[in-house]
């Protein structure tokens, strides 16, 4: 995209001062657009589900308690061989949980909501772009895994960013709404076959 239009003065708390992006860093570009699709389906009526973030912290915490008594536990080494033993391997049990639920659960997604009113199953949002390459892939699916229902935008990351580093946030926006609105229409006919979205052909 060209250079972003002229932004109108308003007074500082009224007016939205945009996050100017390194268009070289891929992670940077994917990081923002990731976050505003999480504000436009928050602000669409769906409340973040953090369990599966409380979870994380709680093996995580359980991973160190386990780690620190190894070391300030009763006794010393060598007396204590066999605590500090059950103590290496615990925490290689935990971190190994950890490690498949997170695969299991969280997997490329990174925002899981609550159902919201009339819906059976909350929302699994997720998104793809390889390193190296301006392709990115926005998935909207169901949080109950077992259902093969979801849609998805496929487009070049400079469709929605400007030569100056600025997000044509209003653009993303409008597509990101659009296919939230193809998926619960897609869930309320309960149709399991994936869809896709070329924002290229959108308004």
């Amino acid at each position: 995209m060209g250079p972003r239009p002229a932004v109108s003065a308003a007074p500082a708390e009224q007016q939205h001062l945009p996050e100017k992006i390194n268009l070289d860093d891929g992670h940077a570009l994917k990081y923002k657009l990731d976050a505003t699709a999480t504000e436009v389906i928050l602000q669409s009526g769906y409340v973040e589900d953090h369990l599966i973030s409380n979870v994380k912290i709680a093996l995580g915490l359980i991973a160190i308690v386990v780690a620190v008594y190894s070391h300030f536990g009763p006794g010393k080494f060598p007396a204590n061989w066999n605590t500090v033993l059950y103590c290496v391997a615990a925490y290689c049990v935990l971190n190994l949980v950890l490690l498949i639920f997170c695969n299991i659960k969280e997997g490329d997604s990174f925002l899981t909501t609550h159902p919201k009113l009339g819906s059976e199953y909350g929302l699994r949002v997720a998104s793809r772009m390889e390193r190296y390459s301006d392709q990115y892939t926005l998935i909207i699916s169901s949080a109950n895994k077992w259902l093969d229902r979801e849609v998805k935008m496929e487009t070049s990351v400079t469709d929605y960013f400007h030569a100056d580093g600025y997000l044509a946030e209003a653009k993303f926006k409008h597509h990101v709404a659009k296919l939230l609105s193809q998926y619960e229409r897609l869930d309320a006919s309960s149709d399991p076959r994936p869809k896709a979205l070329n924002p290229g052909k959108q308004d």
